[in-house]
């Protein structure tokens, strides 16, 4: 069995142990029942989950956005909020990711440009997931980067077999209680430049001391994420 498999197996059996003594606690009463009401609940399962998918699973991505979604449905369980809350959350939010989308339109820092979405299809990627999902996988000896978006959804993009064109091409992502994974060659040159708020985006590939790229390319993912996650692997 190997490593990852192991910590798999590892962080089943500890939640196993865990859920086993929360029911056990709460059947001794041991807990006040407001303690009960949050420990014993849905919201508390997304995030457990999410955990598991977080530290022991290897998937990030789901795990943040677990997480992110049983936090927000727990956090008035917690704390005394307005009345409005929840009611206000949803319009607040899409005002917010308006202001997101504004920002990135008319950023104040120099910022790579995105390709021209131009030319041959396979040179680029252009992604956007709104609640729902997408698997693309592209096979080209010039990758030229391109832009993903996703608002609670989310995708995987296999760039394994393909090659990067000369010089810098950029990747935009925006993740907004989504995110993306994205598997490249381990022997490609990734800049990440990505802006993370209640989220993460993160290099996961195992990057060996000498690389057979020929290629002068360089691949610079850059863009932001909120209540989301994305991840850089290889196979």
């Amino acid at each position: 069995m190997n490593s990852h498999n192991q910590n798999r197996t590892l962080g089943f059996g500890v939640i196993i142990i865990l859920a086993g003594l929360a029911i056990l606690l709460h059947q001794l009463r041991f807990f006040s029942p407001e303690v009960d009401d949050v420990l014993i609940s849905w919201q508390m399962l997304l995030i457990v989950i999410g955990i598991y998918n977080l530290f022991f699973a290897g998937n990030r991505v789901a795990g943040y956005i677990l997480i992110a979604v049983g936090g927000f449905f727990i956090f008035p369980e917690l704390f005394i909020l307005p009345y409005d809350f929840k009611r206000n959350f949803w319009p607040v939010l899409l005002i917010v990711a308006g202001l997101i989308v504004l920002f990135r339109a008319f950023p104040g820092k120099k910022r790579e440009p995105a390709p021209p979405l131009d030319g041959n299809p396979m040179e680029y990627v252009e992604e956007v997931n709104i609640f729902s999902g997408s698997e693309r996988k592209i096979t080209t000896d010039n990758f030229r980067g391109g832009k993903i978006t996703s608002l609670f959804g989310g995708s995987e993009l296999d760039l394994s077999s393909s090659k990067l064109a000369e010089g810098n091409n950029t990747l935009e992502v925006f993740y907004l209680f989504g995110g993306s994974s994205i598997i490249v060659p381990r022997d490609w040159t990734v800049i990440n430049k990505v802006t993370s708020i209640l989220g993460g985006f993160s290099d996961k590939r195992y990057v060996s001391a000498k690389t057979t790229d020929d290629s002068k390319g360089t691949l610079i993912i850059q863009g932001f994420v909120m209540f989301g996650g994305g991840e850089i692997k290889s196979l």
